[in-house]
This record gives structure tokens, C-alpha cells and sequence, in this order.
């Protein structure tokens, strides 16, 4: 009887054993057949990351290592908050931790184009200063408002597109049948907002760091084989590219504008009104554009 029982015994300790390391290799939640070293199964409920609210993706103070020492990295986590730093910022989502930092889980993607509205703008040429102040609103790209969805660095592209309008035939006789004259003038863009963004044309005139870009288009006729040949609104394009960082949140207002100031004497008009006056925008619209390119 006493081997009998310590057989029995010794079985089932043995029995005891086998399970419970078939449970601690293999955790079930909804199954009892695990697949995996976890397996969760159910057909209506989610899995539930810990919810903190991180500082910065450089934060190592919110979550702790229960075992002591630095988060251990692969530490999963869902941010439940946006911050607007202007440095490090993290957004609403899921984060890792990588043993520096905390990288985000989830794409970001942020691209808006503003395009000039209204089809071809007239320009005409005026008078001195040629400033941001003096110049002519872009339709639809003035005093616009962009809010970024993240923080962090963006692309911001600002495409112009100026063409002159038609000259006087200020020449004559046999050796003079070509007439030719330039307009001459600037584009301006301006952008206002958080995180010390302040580009203004005003504040530095010629530098395009601070939004002014220069631009001319030719214009010209030629009576040599007696009918008139014509050439005008040929556009001139100039870009400027700027690299900033913008908070997530946050509103930032610009502007597009534009002012001619050389030719007036050569062109239809003066170039001030009617078919003397420039155009903008007239193939080609011009266009200011905001892309997240990362933190």
C-alpha cells in the first residue's frame, strides 16, 4: 500500500510539472490551444496597450522598468497625448521604445497644396517701393491658414509663375523692326506663426530667406515681314524651398503677393491697365505647399 501510494504520488507531481510547463511556454487567452508563446483570441474584444501620457519621445521618466534599471527595449506603449514643445513632440498613438527613444507606430502623412484660384491674374506695373507691404494679394493664397497635424520638420514650397504683358511698337524705320522691353518686379511670401516662425519679405528686402523672390518675363514685337509678330506672357517660374519646424496643432497664417515696378513706359497703357498689364498664374497657377518630412 505505502509503494502504491508513493507511485501515485510521484505520477502525479510528475503530471503536475509537465503542465505547468506547458503553461508558463505557452499563454492562451481565449484558447486552449495556444499557437504562439501568447495567443489572444476573441471575435469582439481589443487588446489594450498601457495608456500614459509621454513628454517627448526622449522621456525615460514616465514608464519605469519594474525590475529596475532602463526600459527595456521593444517596451510598447499608447500615447494618449500631443505635445507642442517644438522639440521631440510625439502625437496621439502607439510608441515603442527602441533603447533611446520612442518611435512611432503609425504613419504620418501631411501634404496640402494651396493653389492661386480664379484663373489668370492681371499685374500691373506701379510705382517704387517695391516691398510686401505695397504688393497685390495672390487670389486664394492670401492670409491663408495651414495647421499642421504633426510636429516636426515640413517642406514648404512656394512655386510663382509671372508673364509680361503686350508692348508698344516704340520702334520705327527700315533698321528698327523689333521692339523688346522686360518688366521687372517680385513675388513675396510671408509665414507667421508658433515656434519663433516669422518669414517676412518686409523686414530684409532681397532675400529669399526672408520670402522675397525677384522676377521679369520678356515681351516683344516684330514687324520685319510686315504683319506683326507678337510674343508676350511668356512665364518666368521661380521657386523658394523652405525646411521648418512646425508644431502639431498650431495655426500658421501666410501669404503670397506681388509687385511690378520696371517696364511701365514700354508696355500698353503704361502697363496699368488692359492688355500693358501682366499676368499671373495665367498657364500655371502659383502655389504654396506644406509637406511633413519627419520629426
Amino acid at each position: 500500500m505505502k509503494n502504491k501510494s508513493y507511485i501515485t504520488h510521484l505520477l502525479t507531481l510528475l503530471l503536475c510539472v509537465g503542465w505547468a510547463t506547458t503553461a508558463y511556454s505557452q499563454i492562451g487567452i481565449g484558447t486552449t490551444t495556444p499557437e504562439g508563446a501568447v495567443d489572444l483570441a476573441g471575435s469582439n474584444y481589443g487588446l489594450l496597450f498601457p495608456r500614459v501620457a509621454l513628454t517627448g519621445t526622449t522621456d525615460i521618466t514616465t514608464i519605469t522598468n519594474p525590475n529596475g534599471g532602463n526600459i527595456t527595449a521593444g517596451t510598447v506603449v499608447f500615447n494618449t497625448q500631443n505635445t507642442t514643445t517644438g522639440s521631440n513632440d510625439v502625437q496621439v498613438g502607439i510608441y515603442a521604445y527602441d533603447g533611446t527613444s520612442w518611435v512611432p507606430q503609425f504613419t504620418r502623412e501631411d501634404y496640402v497644396i494651396y493653389k492661386q484660384t480664379g484663373g489668370c491674374q492681371r499685374a500691373p506695373i506701379e510705382n517704387f517701393p517695391l516691398t510686401y507691404s505695397s504688393g497685390n494679394a495672390i487670389s486664394g493664397l492670401d492670409t491663408q491658414i495651414f495647421t499642421p497635424k504633426f510636429s516636426g520638420r515640413y517642406r514648404i514650397e512656394v512655386k510663382t509663375n509671372f508673364g509680361a504683358g503686350k508692348i508698344e511698337d516704340f520702334t520705327t524705320g527700315d533698321e528698327s523692326y523689333i521692339s523688346l522691353a522686360t518688366a521687372e518686379g517680385a513675388f513675396f511670401f510671408k509665414l507667421n506663426g508658433a515656434g519663433g516662425i516669422d518669414i517676412d519679405p518686409d523686414s530684409s528686402s532681397y532675400d529669399y530667406q526672408e520670402g522675397w523672390s525677384y522676377t521679369h518675363s520678356y515681351s516683344s514685337e516684330n514687324d520685319r515681314n510686315g504683319t506683326s509678330i507678337e510674343s508676350y506672357n511668356v512665364p518666368h517660374h521661380g521657386t523658394l524651398v523652405y525646411y521648418l519646424y512646425l508644431i502639431g496643432g498650431e495655426p500658421y497664417t501666410y501669404s503670397l503677393r506681388h509687385k511690378t515696378v520696371t517696364g511701365q513706359g514700354y508696355f500698353q497703357n503704361n502697363g496699368t491697365s488692359g492688355d500693358g498689364m501682366g499676368h499671373l498664374g495665367h498657364d500655371l497657377p502659383c502655389s504654396v505647399e506644406f509637406q511633413f518630412i519627419g520629426a
